[in-house]
């Protein structure tokens, strides 16, 4: 049993405070090791695997905080308390911008030296254990394109792919732009339906005559301009996947319809006396929680329920500000000049200060016009164009007093969306499908916004 303790390095130079914090420890089952000086405590750290860190701050031969940041270099992951005799918000700040899960001010209650190293393991079993399936997820499936650092994302993933084996529908849910439909996709294209066609509905984008059409389909002679027979696309989705993206869009008429499909997954085309039966794997997507809709009245409940089987949730990238540094990495790649363009210090300041209301899908778009309106190979600030700010030219400042300066707050989303249009359609130079593409829409939803907002008058 002794090789199953939880071990702990005491790094502490006062011989009664070392003695404390180890019999308090001890009683509770962690295996205490010492040390008084920072070489050893390295030397120590290096050769061996420890469960805890207890790091006093000053030490005959240096600093706690120093040696902890020195092993977090090192991609040492190992929880540290640090324990300090001159408290100060400075000295807690530095502790924990240096990745200590915790610290401590001497003196102090052995109560509270007890609770923050249970905690602070416990903490690292949890993710230790997602690192794990992490790392098994990736083997097993090949997800290694899947890059989030977030813990709760990675869990979601792992979900996923257990969720990929079997036939229960899924619902996808999280703000636009957090990669729904790639997490969809990749749920389809790690079942045994891979082969098989993953067809995508936008329940949103069509009123319910044409979107009951767009489903079911229709028999000749069904309506005026029905000359000839029409799958729907259920059937085009026979024996692969039906993905209904924005499902929180369908009207109550068309929801009852969905549920007998869902139910027995047979339909009637328009104009049809006899049913269709498909296997089809449903997945359903919505920005909007379907769970509120449903207690608003907005969405039927025995619908949701067929559908939330396994629920899969995206959380925005303001929730996972250690998504962005891997994601923009990516992006840099994938519109190549990785290896030609770095983005300056202050630039990633910029970047992580944002809110990112766009999520995933504007910080693509952002990445992809710094790449464009950067001659050098730094990318700064100025670069990189936020909703609501002007376009910058190469060398050219948006505001001198302050580059990285937020939004001003009597903008209008509205009026926020229109000047971002108007400077990407600057940027490529009036080319409205080069606009599109770089905002992430489709040509026919930009030239709807450019209506809209009366651009095409303007530019």
């Amino acid at each position: 049993m002794e090789s199953l303790k939880r071990r702990v390095l005491v790094v502490e130079d006062d011989p009664s405070m070392q003695q404390l914090i180890s019999s308090v420890l001890s009683e509770d089952g962690f295996r205490c090791e010492t040390t008084a000086t920072v070489t050893e405590a390295y030397q120590m750290v290096n050769e061996d695997n420890f469960d805890l860190l207890v790091l006093d701050r000053k030490l005959p031969d240096g600093d706690g905080v120093r040696l902890l940041r020195r092993l977090r270099s090192k991609e040492v992951l190992t929880p540290a308390i640090v324990v300090t005799a001159h408290p100060s918000v400075d000295t807690a700040a530095e502790a924990l911008q240096s990745a200590a899960f915790d610290y401590l001010t001497k003196p102090f209650e052995p109560a509270q030296l007890l609770e923050k190293a249970q905690c602070a393991v416990a903490d690292q079993m949890l993710i230790d254990e997602n690192l794990f399936l992490w790392k098994t997820l990736k083997q097993k499936y090949g997800w290694s394109h899947v890059m989030s650092r977030n813990p709760p994302t990675q869990h979601t993933y792992i979900v996923a792919a257990k969720a990929a084996a079997s036939f229960a529908p899924v619902l996808v849910e999280g703000e636009t732009g957090t990669g729904k439909e790639y997490l969809a996709r990749a749920v389809h294209y790690f079942s045994d339906r891979a082969e098989q066609a993953m067809v995508t509905v936008n329940c949103g984008g069509f009123p319910d005559e044409l979107l009951e059409n767009e489903l079911f389909g229709h028999e000749k002679g069904a309506f005026t301009s029905a000359n000839s027979a029409k799958p729907g696309l259920c059937e085009v989705a026979d024996g692969g996947t039906l993905f209904l993206d924005e499902i929180g869009h369908m009207s109550s008429a068309m929801q009852i319809k969905l549920l007998r499909f869902v139910e027995d997954h047979s339909f009637a085309r328009l104009g049809a006396t006899k049913p269709v039966t498909v296997d089809v794997r449903i997945i359903t997507a919505s920005n909007q929680p379907l769970a509120e809709m449903v207690q608003s009245g907005q969405f039927r409940e025995d619908l949701y329920y067929r559908l939330n089987v396994i629920p899969l949730k995206l959380r925005p990238l303001r929730q996972r500000p250690e998504d962005i540094e891997p994601f923009t990495k990516h992006f840099m790649q994938q519109f190549d000049f990785a290896d030609t363009k770095w983005i300056t210090s202050e630039g990633w300041q910029k970047l992580h200060e944002y809110d990112w209301p766009g999520n995933l899908r504007e910080l693509r778009n952002v990445i992809q016009r710094a790449g464009v309106l950067t001659s050098g190979e730094a990318i700064k600030p100025k670069h990189l164009l936020l909703q609501g700010q002007a376009t910058a030219s190469d060398g050219a400042v948006e505001n001198p007093s302050d580059e990285s300066s937020p939004t001003s707050p009597l903008l209008s989303i509205e009026e926020m969306e229109r000047q971002h249009i108007i400077a990407v359609l600057e940027t490529c130079d009036g080319d409205r499908r080069a606009a599109a593409e770089i905002l992430g829409v489709s040509p026919s939803t930009l030239y709807r916004r450019l209506n809209k907002y009366g651009i095409e008058r303007d530019c």
